[in-house]
Order: structure tokens, then sequence, then C-alpha cells
């Protein structure tokens, strides 16, 4: 196993299941032992019932979970699962010896490294596992409390909906949308993970559970998030459904063709640029192309170069060992700061220069830089999205959407190119009419 394996332990299953139930009840009993009086006891028995059902869906006995009580607190939230009592009742499985941590799973090296260390790693125990002798993944059901909708401010702490906007269009469409889309998908389709028809390669449920979340207010962002968009790549494009298997159309550049179409009225074509990619430059050779990705949509979202050229000039690096990838991040003010510098000399003259030369090279460029429209791009990218979603639902063709990006079937390749483009053309409203956006297709 690898430490990419670990991932996060995330809480959006439930189960009635007689087992599930009993094993609720011991965990919410040892809680109560050491209490006079045990408050919302219901509550209590649901969230053991979640916490117990999410644990015993994992496909391996190794998992990450944070246990810092700031990730619980409800000014500082930024998950849904991570309450009060999911920290309660986790701590009293380690006390029963259901969990335990895994004190030798993380290499010295990384933890010395990584932004923060790294989460703790756990292991599910005998003792938890012979507690579930008979309960099988079709006793397990997604968590219908999951809300199909969120809202973080700037710090990604969760927020509650405003009343307005639960009544609204806007909120009601997407439940709608979102609400058929996985139903098609659950009810209809047989999605696996490798073409077969076996029980232990279908895909959970869970990963296919898609939110809506939104940034500040409810009209900046809106992108929509599932445990398939985490995925990696080729394990996105290795599932197959209905013994199909499956490709992916993704929009090229989106968001610099949007802001060219916006400030412009053209988007990018074929041989704009001299590197074929706006996110490509070879000047800068020792940063990977999702560093300069993340740079240039900064030169795009600050709202001057001096912030702009702040930003860029906080970058680390580091290879994360989890996803074998290197990782470029930028900082916040008072954030700690690991990993090596990406400007190791002068990194604020560093990070001017390389503004200039990213407008240099793209100087149609010029007049979108620093604008800030970081929300009102991902407001696009994600209502096409959801328009591209609700026409497939129509259709009864099952796909998953990954940002800008739109897995399918390959037998529906030519249909969901089309509804991709139809559904461009309906959000911006006949616009852009005369511009096609450019899509790329990729399979296994």
């Amino acid at each position: 196993m690898q430490l990419k394996d670990f991932t996060y332990l995330r809480i959006e299953h439930y189960s009635g299941h007689p087992e599930v139930r009993a094993a609720a009840d011991i965990l919410v009993a040892h809680i109560a032992s050491g209490k006079s009086f045990l408050k919302d006891r219901p509550g209590w028995t649901k969230a053991a019932r979640k916490l117990i059902a999410s644990l015993w869906m994992r496909e391996g006995d190794m998992f990450r979970f944070g246990t810092n009580k700031n990730y619980f607190s409800a000014g500082k939230r930024q998950q849904v699962w991570l309450t009060k009592k999911t920290l309660f009742l986790f701590n009293a499985m380690v006390e029963l010896e259901w969990v335990v941590k895994a004190y030798d799973a993380i290499p010295p090296k990384y933890s010395k490294k990584q932004q923060g260390g790294v989460t703790a790693i756990y292991s599910r125990r005998k003792t938890f596992k012979d507690l579930m002798v008979s309960l099988t993944e079709a006793d397990v059901e997604v968590d219908n409390e999951i809300e199909l909708v969120e809202l973080r401010n700037n710090e990604g702490v969760l927020l509650p909906l405003p009343a307005k906007y639960l009544t609204s269009d806007s909120y009601l469409r997407t439940i709608s949308v979102l609400t058929r889309h996985f139903n098609l998908l659950i009810n209809n389709n047989n999605i696996s993970k490798d073409g077969s028809s076996s029980s232990s390669s279908k895909v959970d449920n869970l990963l296919l559970k898609y939110q809506r979340k939104w940034t500040g207010t409810t009209g900046i962002g809106g992108r929509f998030y599932s445990g398939f968009v985490n995925l990696p790549k080729e394990e996105r494009l290795a599932i197959a459904i209905n013994g199909q298997s499956v490709g992916s159309w993704d929009f090229s550049q989106l968001h610099p063709t949007l802001l060219l179409l916006l400030q412009h009225g053209v988007g990018i074509e074929p041989n704009m640029f001299s590197t074929g990619d706006i996110y490509a430059m070879p000047e800068y050779p020792h940063i990977p192309r999702s560093g300069h990705k993340a740079f240039i949509n900064t030169i795009f979202n600050a709202k001057s170069k001096d912030s702009a050229a702040r930003s860029i000039a906080t970058a680390r690096t580091w290879y994360d060992l989890f996803d074998e990838c290197w990782v470029v991040k930028t900082y916040k003010k008072n954030e700690r700061r690991d990993g090596e510098p990406v400007w190791p000399e002068k990194p604020l003259a560093a990070a001017r220069a390389y503004i200039d030369d990213f407008l240099f090279r793209h100087p149609t460029f010029k007049e979108v830089a620093y604008k800030g429209l970081w929300g009102d791009l991902q407001l696009l990218d994600s209502s096409i999205m959801e328009e591209a979603i609700d026409r497939c639902t129509e259709q009864h063709i099952p796909v998953l959407p990954v940002h800008d990006e739109l897995v399918c079937p390959v037998g529906s390749k030519d249909t969901v190119q089309q509804i991709l483009i139809d559904s461009f053309h309906a959000v911006t409203q006949g616009k852009f009419s005369s511009h096609t956006p450019k899509m790329t297709w990729s399979e296994k």
C-alpha cells in the first residue's frame, strides 16, 4: 500500500443494520459512562451509526483522520460531518481499541517538509471488524442528510445558507438537477471500477453524490464537487458504465477563453500562443504546469499587480508523497510555510519579473489582468456544467462532472460534446455565438 491510499475518512454513510445499531449503542454507552447526563441521545446514536458505517465502508484498513479540536468547532468547521459529536465518538473508538494510530506509517522526511505536517493515520482493528460479520454494502446507504448545496467564507468555514436563497429559482433548480442526476446514476446504471459486474468492483454511491459549493455569497463560485472529483484522472477514466469504457470532454483553457470573450469578444483560437498552452512558461522549467496555472490565475484574479506579486512571491513547492506529484502553494500572511521557496532570492522582484514575462508573452491578456473575476468565471463554468448535467439527465446519459470536464460513456461521446457546446451558448445567452469552445477528448 502507498501513502496516497491513506485517504481521509469521510463520514457520509449511514446504516440501520442490527450490527451497526448494536455497535452504536456500545459507543454511545461508553461516552455516557463518563457523564452524569447525555443530552440528545438519539442525535448521538445517529451520529454513531454514520461514523461506524463510514468506517466499515472503507476499502482498506488505513485512513487519515484529524482530531484537532479546531476542525470541529462551530465557527471553524470546514466539513459538514466534523461536529463535536464526531470527535467524541472517534476518540471513544480509540479508547475501545476499534481503531489505533499507526505511528510508523508516515516517513519522517514527509512530516517535516509538508504544510502543517500530516494528519494522523489510523488503522481499523479486528475488534471493530468482528462486530460486523453479516453487514453488506447493500445494508449501507449514502447519508441522505448530506446537503446538496454548501456556502463557505473565504477561509473555507461553513456558513448557513441565506433564507432568501433557499426559496430562489437558482437553489431550487440546483436541487432538482442534482437529485435527478444522482437518481439516474444509482438506479439505472452499473458504474464499476473495472467493468466487471462483481459487487466488490461497484463504485461506492458516495463518489457519485455531488454538491454545489459557493464561496462568500451564493453568486460566487458554485462549482460541483464529489468524491469522484478527487480521484486521480487515471482512476476516473478506468471506470466503466454499464460495461462500457469512458472518456472525458474537457474545455481547453476555459477561464482564459472566457476572459478574452468578455473583454474582446474573441476566445482562444488554435495557434494563438507560441507554446500552444497559456499555462506553459518554458523560461521557468523548474515550475510544474500546476504552478504556472496557479500563478497565472493569480494575475487574473488579484486586484493589482502588487497584490499578485506579493501572493506569487510566497510560493513554495514540494513533492507530495501521498498524491505522487509536485505541489506549488501560495500562502496568506500568517500561514505556516513549508516546502522549498520557488523564488529563493529576492522573491518579490522575481514574482514581478514572472508577471512581466507572462504579459509580454501574452499581451492580449494585459487588459484582463488584475480584474478579480475568479468568482464570476467559476459561476460561468459551473452554470455551463449544471446545464450540461441537466440535458444529459434528460437524455438518460450518465455523466460525471469534474469542474469543466465531463466523464461519459464512449458511446455517448458525440452527443455529450454537442450538449456541452449547446450548454455553453445557453449560459452565455448567445453573447459568444460566433465562438465554439475548444474541447479535448481523453480516454484510457
